[in-house]
């Protein structure tokens, strides 16, 4: 079979306007746009601190939309796989924040980005209780358990990795010329972007002891804190 431009505009293109509008017109995309907000007053925050550092999370706000955007066209597993990146991206933006050497060896020397979440955590104890406490001596008093967060983080890469590699549970099954809409995979996803945008806001609040009232709220949406 020939995959020609007719059958991509109508495959493709003419499914994903009639998907995005049923997903507008059919749910409260409310929840989402705060969240987009929250992560653009982390981006501005963080770019007043460290510019530099800044600058990856110019990245991650644009793969943030960029998941945004695959989700509300019915790319459901695209827009997770994004998600995926967005958490590594953020994770590597603190870990830079306190390792400058490292962070000039990726910037000035290309060094490979192989910081990822799982690793952070076994061979730095990133964002464990003793790392927060360097920075934040109160986590103790208002974390839910020993090492809340860095669990969370491990569980919510791990579950975001399934979906990246593929187990079969959590592949689409579709046919491959077919694009449809999926109240429950929307679900899906919003469930992820919520974790995924408020374990790093839970990180930025307790890093820099923000007290921006939405930010505070969605680090006690993971249970990891009470603040």
């Amino acid at each position: 079979m020939s995959y020609t431009k007719k059958l991509y505009e109508e495959n493709i293109v003419k499914n994903v306007q009639e998907i995005m509008s049923k997903t507008i017109g059919n749910n409260d995309i409310t929840p989402i746009l705060e969240l987009i907000d929250s992560t653009l007053d982390i981006l501005e925050g963080i770019d007043q601190v460290d510019p530099e550092v800044g600058q990856l999370w110019n990245e991650i706000t644009s793969d943030i939309l960029a998941s945004v955007n695959s989700a509300t066209s019915g790319f459901y597993r695209q827009g997770i796989l994004t998600l995926r990146s967005v958490l590594e991206l953020g994770c590597m933006s603190f870990f830079y924040l306190d390792h400058k050497v490292e962070f000039h060896l990726f910037k000035e020397h290309d060094a490979k980005a192989d910081k990822y979440v799982s690793k952070l955590i076994r061979e730095y104890n990133f964002y464990k209780t003793d790392y927060i406490s360097s920075f934040y001596t109160n986590i103790e008093e208002v974390q839910t358990k020993r090492d809340s967060i860095s669990e969370y983080l491990d569980k919510t890469y791990k579950d975001l990795s399934d979906v990246v590699h593929g187990r079969y549970k959590t592949l689409k099954k579709q046919d491959i010329l077919k694009i449809e809409y999926s109240i429950s995979d929307f679900n899906n996803f919003k469930k992820f972007l919520t974790s995924v945008v408020s374990i790093l806001a839970t990180m930025y609040v307790l890093k820099f002891e923000n007290k921006n009232s939405e930010l505070i709220k969605l680090a006690n949406v993971t249970r990891t804190v009470v603040l």
